[in-house]
C-alpha cells in the first residue's frame, strides 16, 4: 500500500484544530479535537482525472482519494494511479452527482479480508459501541466543494437482497420519503445515536462487503450526516 502512503504524504496536509470552533454545525458542538485536512486535489487530478475527492477518518488507516467514473467497476481492481490491484481505489457510486451532493452520497471500498485493516476493511469494527463512540467523524471533501466533518450515525449490517431498506437510494421525492428513510436506517443500526438529522442535510454512506452472516450478499453501511449549516 505504499502507492497510497506516498499519495498520504505528498498530497495531505492536517493541522491540529478544534471543530466546535466553528458556529456553523447542524448537531450540537463537538468536543473533539479534529484535525483540519487541506488536500492538494490539483496535484491529484493530473496523476489520476478520475479524482473526484478525498476521504479520512481520524486513528484509522482510511486516507484515501475517492474516485468516481461511469460505471462501479473500474476501480474494483484498478489503484488510484492506473495499476492493477485487488486493494483498488475507493469510489463513489457513478449515478451519484458531486458538484450538488444528492441527499445520499455512496462511497464503496474493499474489506480486504481477516487480519487486514486497510482500505474499508477497519469498518467493520463499528459493529463494536467503543469503536463506534471513539470514532464518530468522517472527513470528505470533493474537488467542487470543501464539505468537511460528517458525523456516524448508523451502524447497518445489511443483506443486499432484502430490498426493505434501499441504501444505494441517493435522491429522494419529498421530506417524508427522505425521513423515512432516516428512519429505516436508525432503526437497523447496531447502535442509538442522538443526531438530529433534517430534510436538507447531506448523508454520506460507506459501503464494504461484510461476509459474517449474510455471506457474498453482506455490506457493512456507514451512515454519516455533514455537519455544515442547510444550504
Amino acid at each position: 500500500m505504499s502507492e497510497y502512503s506516498n499519495l498520504r504524504k505528498s498530497y495531505t496536509s492536517i493541522t491540529p484544530a478544534h471543530i466546535c470552533e466553528s458556529s456553523g454545525f447542524a448537531t450540537e458542538p463537538v468536543t473533539e479535537d479534529l484535525p483540519s485536512v487541506d488536500i492538494d486535489f490539483d496535484a491529484l487530478m493530473q496523476i489520476n482525472l478520475d479524482t473526484i475527492g478525498w476521504i479520512m477518518i481520524p486513528n484509522t488507516v482510511i486516507s484515501y482519494p475517492v474516485v468516481q467514473v461511469t460505471n462501479n467497476t473500474k476501480y474494483l481492481n484498478t489503484s488510484f494511479e492506473g495499476n492493477h490491484s485487488r486493494a483498488g481505489t475507493p469510489f463513489v457510486n457513478k449515478d451519484n452527482d458531486m458538484q450538488v451532493l444528492d441527499s445520499n452520497t455512496i462511497i464503496y471500498g474493499h474489506n480486504m479480508g481477516t487480519g487486514r485493516a486497510d482500505m474499508f476493511s477497519i469498518l467493520l469494527k463499528y459493529k463494536d459501541y467503543e469503536f463506534f463512540a471513539a470514532n464518530r467523524y468522517i472527513f470528505f471533501d470533493t474537488i467542487h466543494q470543501q464539505h468537511g466533518w460528517w458525523e456516524v450515525f448508523a451502524v447497518i449490517e445489511l443483506n443486499v437482497r432484502n430490498t426493505a431498506f434501499k441504501y444505494q437510494q441517493m435522491q429522494f421525492q419529498d421530506e417524508d420519503e427522505f425521513m423515512d428513510w432516516i428512519t429505516k436506517a436508525v432503526s437497523l443500526s447496531f447502535h442509538e445515536t442522538d443526531v438530529e438529522i433534517l430534510f436538507n442535510d447531506r448523508i454520506l454512506t460507506l459501503s464494504t462487503c461484510d461476509r459474517s452472516n449474510y455471506g457474498q450478499h453482506g455490506r457493512l453501511l456507514i451512515l454519516a450526516v455533514r455537519i455544515l449549516n442547510k444550504e
